[in-house]
C-alpha cells in the first residue's frame, strides 16, 4: 500500500513537471538565461552614447569643410593684384563764385524767365507749373507747387530786370518790372559753375 502511494506520488510529480516546461501556446518558451542586454530600451541609462534613431557610424562621417577660411598667423599675406575703383562720377572741387558782366547778365536773364514762366496764367494748372518747376531751387518746389494760376495777380513783363543787390556771390536779388509793379525774384547757386536758380518770387509791396 505505501508502495502504491509512493508510486502515485512520483507520478503526480513528474507530470507536473513536464507541464511546467512544456512550451506555451504561441510560441516557444521564454528562456529564463537568455540576456537582458540585447533588448534596446529607448531613453536607457545605458543608450546616452548611442540614442534610438542613431548610427554607431554617425561619428565616422567627414565633418563640413569651411570654404570661407581665414589665413592663419603663420600664413602669408594675400597678394591683391585687382587695381581699386574709383568713382569717376564724385563731385568736383567748387568753382569760386564771383561777380563779373556775364554773372549779371546770367541772373538777369533767370529772373525774366522766371517772373514769364510765373505769369503765364493762362496756362493750365499741369503746364504752369512744368514750365516753372525747373526755375526754383529744389527747397522753393514745394512752395508754389501748389500754387493756382488763376490767382496770380500779374499777367505780363513789362521791362528789363535790374541786380538790386549782389552783396554775396551766391545770392542776388532782381527786380523785374510787371504789369502791377516790379516783382522781386531772389536767386541762388550752388558755386560759380552753377546756374542761377529762384528761391522767392517776392510781389510789388502793397500789392
Amino acid at each position: 500500500m505505501k508502495r502504491t502511494v509512493i508510486v502515485v506520488l512520483t507520478v503526480i510529480v513528474l507530470a507536473i513537471g513536464t507541464w511546467i516546461g512544456w512550451p506555451r501556446e504561441g510560441g516557444p518558451a521564454a528562456d529564463p538565461t537568455a540576456e537582458v542586454g540585447d533588448v534596446v530600451t529607448p531613453g536607457g541609462q545605458d543608450d546616452f552614447d548611442n540614442p534610438v534613431g542613431t548610427s554607431d557610424d554617425a561619428g565616422d562621417a567627414p565633418a563640413t569643410e569651411e570654404v570661407d577660411q581665414q589665413p592663419g598667423a603663420g600664413d602669408p599675406a594675400v597678394e591683391v593684384t585687382a587695381e581699386p575703383e574709383f568713382d569717376e562720377a564724385a563731385p568736383a572741387e567748387p568753382v569760386e563764385a564771383t561777380w563779373d558782366k556775364a554773372v549779371r547778365q546770367a541772373a538777369r536773364d533767370a529772373a525774366l524767365a522766371t517772373m514769364t514762366a510765373f505769369a503765364a496764367k493762362d496756362q493750365a494748372g499741369d503746364a504752369w507749373w512744368d514750365g516753372l518747376k525747373p526755375l526754383l531751387t529744389p527747397q522753393a518746389q514745394p512752395v508754389y507747387q501748389d500754387v493756382d494760376p488763376r490767382l496770380v495777380p500779374v499777367t505780363e513783363v513789362t521791362g528789363e530786370p535790374e541786380v538790386t543787390d549782389e552783396t554775396s556771390t551766391l545770392l542776388a536779388e532782381v527786380a523785374v518790372p510787371t504789369d502791377i509793379g516790379a516783382y522781386t525774384v531772389l536767386l541762388t547757386r550752388v558755386d560759380g559753375a552753377a546756374p542761377w536758380l529762384a528761391e522767392q518770387i517776392r510781389p510789388p509791396e502793397g500789392s
